[in-house]
């Protein structure tokens, strides 16, 4: 659910000042926010001290950069406690979050992983080889190649191999025997899909 955000650590001074008089703006009579904790006066009081402290810090007196520090602080605690209450009064409700003035979060999609495809199945390059792979899967974050003897596929024998490369080598097989192949794509979140299996004789 998208949210107003309060990462205002990121700002400059300066762009901390323009920002909290962004949000005082846009809070001020916005009927979707007809209540605010602490009130408007309260946040245009402390966004204006904070344009005052920062006019004075520029003369570089430590007094006057100390003053400015805590002049911010304040303001980011007030301005924080609006975003708590922003978000439980727009309740995800875009438009109402944008009126408000602050940076909202986006709503992330789920990656979904697909089927692998074009898996291909070939000879290596020394006896009892197999060079395996399949066409990249996007958002995969890695693959596990598989292969078993079993030719009912219907088995928890498989050996497997996790590897951030669409492509591996499978060495130490038994020349003459069948094996089946398979690659699974994994997800960011640990989703997991394999390719349909494709047999090859090692030679």
């Amino acid at each position: 659910m998208e949210k107003a955000l309060v990462n205002f650590y990121r700002y400059t001074d300066g762009d901390f000042e323009s920002k909290a008089h962004t949000i005082v703006s846009n809070m001020m009579g916005n009927p979707y926010f007809t209540d605010p904790v602490p009130t408007v006066a309260a946040v245009t009081a402390a966004a204006t001290d904070y344009s005052l402290a920062l006019i004075d810090a520029k003369t570089g007196s430590r007094i006057g950069v100390a003053d400015k520090n805590n002049k911010r602080d304040v303001l980011t605690a007030l301005l924080r406690s609006w975003a708590g209450y922003v978000n439980f009064v727009a309740n995800g409700d875009t438009s109402k979050l944008l009126s408000s003035g602050f940076d909202i979060s986006r709503e992330t999609v789920p990656t979904i992983i697909t089927k692998p495809e074009n898996l291909q199945v070939f000879n290596g390059v020394n006896s009892g080889e197999l060079e395996v792979m399949v066409n990249g899967v996007k958002g995969a974050t890695a693959y596990l190649h598989e292969y078993t003897t079993d030719d009912t596929l219907q088995t928890l024998n498989w050996i497997s191999i996790a590897s951030t490369s669409r492509r591996i080598v499978f060495s130490n097989l038994q020349p003459g025997s069948k094996y089946y192949c398979r690659v699974g794509a994994v997800g960011p979140k640990g989703q997991l899909v394999y390719s349909d299996p494709l047999p090859r004789i090692v030679i």
